[in-house]
């Protein structure tokens, strides 16, 4: 394959830059309205980016909650996936609708130009009027600048290289991060290894299931999980992260976690909390969040000049180019595999509306 060969997309219709369930549920719509489209995925297998994450990693949503329009997620409707059944999902949603899917295609850099986008990735260019970018949520793993003070005989690990306990042939792992991912990860270690767990801001908690349903089947019900952050009551009642399932104090009493203050300083092996308090670190799993990163977006109206989207419900202002799947991008929902449908249909409307009111060539 030629790298600097230009495709165009039949009709010149709309990529979409991403193929996890952002850039399927935005697929699904496309499909139906008949907009030609291809999906880009920098992945080799569709579901790629789940099954790289830690082996007990399961989702906060019941399988009735996890699915994405058109197909049931498979199994008991009340259990709650593991993150392989996730990647399966996924890839047997693709195959079965049969979605448009060119992997291995990592996107180097978008650009306009006359009549639309020319998307550049490592195994070609290509052209589209429109563009969805379905990047998602997590994109390039977050570590404090004072991991760089630790010695070298200091295993470190961020969270999304972390896979199982076996990886870390210590006594004692030093959990940095106590939100849901610090959280899981310290109970997934604490079965065969000294735990000690650094939090930071103290989020507020609920359990998977509250009296007798699942915490999305109540978030569904009430309307909160995909109410505008801004613009109603209930949206702005899910401002903030939560802490979803067991409790820091559970994880304290249950399995022995030692919680600590917030992570402030390290000098060799020696790692200093905000209480006072301080470690000896055999082992650190750094469960410190993910940055986003969209310097490839080179179309001055979509980002600002911190690199942040410029958007209004994934529409930007530059014409016929929009986001997917980012973290709050409209309601607690627009991540969510159940519920990032809401958001795409929402742009596919844009967009079918911006194809209907062009121009009838000649």
């Amino acid at each position: 394959m030629e790298p600097t060969r230009e495709r165009e997309i039949e009709g010149n219709g709309v990529v979409v830059v991403g193929g996890g369930q952002a850039g399927l549920a935005a697929s699904w719509p496309l499909s139906r309205a008949e907009v030609p489209h291809m999906i880009l995925d920098a992945e080799r297998r569709v579901g790629d980016a789940w099954r790289r994450r830690w082996d007990s990693l399961e989702l906060f949503s019941a399988a009735c909650y996890s699915g994405l329009p058109g197909l049931p997620f498979p199994g008991d409707p009340e259990h709650f996936p593991g993150k392989d059944e996730v990647a399966d999902y996924l890839e047997g949603y693709a195959k079965t609708f049969q979605l448009p899917i060119k992997p291995n295609t990592r996107v180097r850099s978008l650009q306009q130009v006359d009549g639309g986008y020319l998307v550049d990735t490592e195994a070609g260019r290509y052209e589209g009027e429109q563009v969805i970018v379905a990047t998602g949520a997590y994109q390039h793993p977050s570590v404090p600048a004072l991991a760089a003070k630790l010695s070298d005989d200091v295993v470190q690990l961020h969270s999304a290289a972390y896979r199982n306990p076996e990886q870390l042939a210590c006594d004692q792992v030093l959990v940095v991060g106590s939100a849901n991912s610090g959280a899981q990860i310290a109970e997934d270690l604490a079965a065969s290894h000294r735990v000690h767990l650094s939090r930071g801001q103290r989020l507020p908690r609920l359990p998977r299931r509250l009296l007798g349903k699942s915490l999305h089947w109540w978030g569904d019900h009430l309307g909160l999980l995909t109410a505008s952050l801004d613009g109603s009551w209930r949206g702005r009642t899910q401002r903030g992260d939560l802490l979803i399932g067991t409790s820091l104090g559970q994880l304290a009493r249950r399995h022995g976690v030692r919680l600590l203050g917030r992570t402030v300083d390290a000098d060799g092996r020696t790692v200093r909390f905000a209480d006072g308090q301080a470690l000896q670190a055999e082992a650190i799993v750094w469960a410190t969040g993910f940055r986003s990163d969209y310097s490839w977006i080179r179309v001055p109206d979509a980002v600002d000049k911190t690199g942040a989207p410029v958007h209004r419900r994934g529409v930007t202002p530059a014409p016929g180019l929009y986001f997917l799947g980012m973290h709050n991008q409209y309601s607690r929902g627009s991540s969510l595999i159940g519920f990032v449908h809401h958001d795409a249909s929402f742009i596919v409307k844009q967009i079918c509306e911006r194809l209907a009111a062009r121009p009838r060539r000649a």
